[in-house]
């Protein structure tokens, strides 16, 4: 670079020079040229400068070559340490991913067979479970197919149980059907209280008058020969047919019926007077209502019904206090069937004592027999002490080598026979009760 600048320069001073040479070759050049020198002294002082310069410069450049030298020297060293921390970060990364993959392996291998064996129990259950719930299901199958059939047959026995309360409704409303029902009725009543064993009981039982023949349904006997007339012949055609409709001003307009039909009999039952054809009767008649339904039907229309029916001396009765009735006549017939056995009773009694007063002779008797044995038996082991047995114990204490058993003491009994002591009874009746 420096012989360039120089050669630069010999250029521009060869130019310079021909310049003023050819301008001395002309008469009017002498200012030119001394212009031209002057520029030729600045061009090279300037060209001394820019020398000094790019002598500055090389040095400079010499000395960033040396840094360059420097810094690539260590920017080698840094290069081969990088590349080396990059090898051993590979492989460390290498190695931590061979030991992390053995303790995965590992640990998922103790992890399996942990859970395997907690699992087992579990595994075991769920299977006992399912078998359980296919148990289960294979019952409610057959609980379905039973209760299905359950109900098929449910379905078939309302069918038959509608068909028939149809026919029993149908045959209700005539009264020769209604009466037998009410008869049935009352002879069931009169077994389920209990009546065929105390009381005695009559069906339909005539008697002529001079209105014509009356005949109660039933005459219940009382003791003393008294009887209660029972009626059970009460209209319910109407209160059926509420059953058979929904229109709530015809089931209304039926049981104004029904009420109606009630006071109709009540009037009729009334005129009757059972109590003057029976003169062993109560002064009343009891009307029975099969049906406990309609008797509360009837007193909710007519709350003044049971009024009515004793104005005609009649007392109305449903089945639960038809069968109160008959619980307290039963009754009655058992304490008259007490009062009527009392003698034999007495009689009993009597010969027991007879026979207790016998027997009492008797164990007196094995009493003293035992007081006299034990008299007895303690009087011989006295004397056997006494007389016998020193003669044993001492042969015993002699020969003892050939005697093997010693001979027992014998205690006599103290025990007595207990003496019969009676004590004297308590009575709670009257001395002249008990002479009777």
């Amino acid at each position: 670079m420096n012989s360039i600048v120089l050669i630069l320069v010999g250029c521009a001073s060869l130019s310079i020079g021909a310049l003023i040479a050819w301008f001395k070759g002309k008469s009017d050049a002498a200012t030119t040229i001394s212009g031209l020198q002057a520029r030729l002294e600045i061009i090279q002082a300037s060209a001394a400068e820019q020398k000094e310069q790019v002598i500055a410069l090389q040095g400079q450049l010499t000395h960033t070559k040396e840094q360059n030298a420097t810094l690539s020297a260590n920017h080698q060293a840094v290069v081969q340490r990088l590349s080396e921390q990059q090898k051993f970060v590979e492989q460390t990364q290498q190695n931590l991913k061979d030991a992390f993959g053995t303790l995965s392996a590992d640990a998922l291998k103790r992890n399996t067979e942990s859970f395997a064996a907690l699992s087992r129990p579990l595994s075991d259950s769920l299977t006992k479970m399912d078998e359980k719930i296919n148990a289960l299901e294979t019952k409610r199958e057959g609980a379905y197919t039973h209760v299905h059939t359950l109900l098929e047959q449910m379905k078939q026995s309302t069918v038959a149980l509608d068909k028939e309360t149809r026919s029993l409704v149908n045959a209700l409303k005539t009264s020769t059907s209604r009466g037998r029902y009410g008869e049935i009725a009352l002879r069931r009543l009169v077994e389920f209280s209990g009546m065929l064993e105390h009381c005695d009981f009559e069906e339909q039982v005539s008697t002529d008058t001079d209105t014509g023949r009356l005949r109660p349904d039933m005459i219940i006997r009382l003791p003393e020969n008294r009887r209660v007339v029972v009626d059970s012949k009460v209209p319910l055609a109407a209160y059926l047919e509420i059953f058979e409709t929904e229109d709530t001003s015809l089931q209304k307009l039926l049981m104004d019926r029904h009420v109606a039909a009630i006071k109709t009999h009540l009037k009729q039952l009334g005129s009757k007077a059972y109590w003057d054809q029976f003169p062993d009767a109560p002064d009343f008649v009891v009307l029975f209502m099969q049906i406990e339904s309609s008797f509360g039907a009837a007193l909710q229309t007519w709350p003044g019904m049971i009024e009515e029916a004793l104005s005609h001396r009649i007392i109305i009765a449903t089945p639960t206090t038809l069968i109160t009735i008959l619980r307290s006549i039963g009754y009655s017939w058992s304490q008259l069937s007490v009062m009527e056995n009392i003698e034999a009773i007495r009689d009993a009694a009597v010969e027991l004592y007879e026979r207790s007063a016998i027997l009492m002779e008797h164990m007196a008797n094995i009493g003293k027999g035992l007081t006299g044995t034990i008299s007895h038996y303690n009087k011989a082991v006295g004397s056997l002490e006494a007389g016998f047995l020193p003669q044993g114990r001492k042969i015993h204490q002699l020969a003892s080598g050939f005697t093997k058993k010693a001979i027992p003491d014998m205690p006599p009994v103290e025990v007595t026979a207990r003496d019969i002591v009676a004590i004297p009874p308590v009575s709670t009746l009257p001395p002249q009760t008990i002479a009777e």
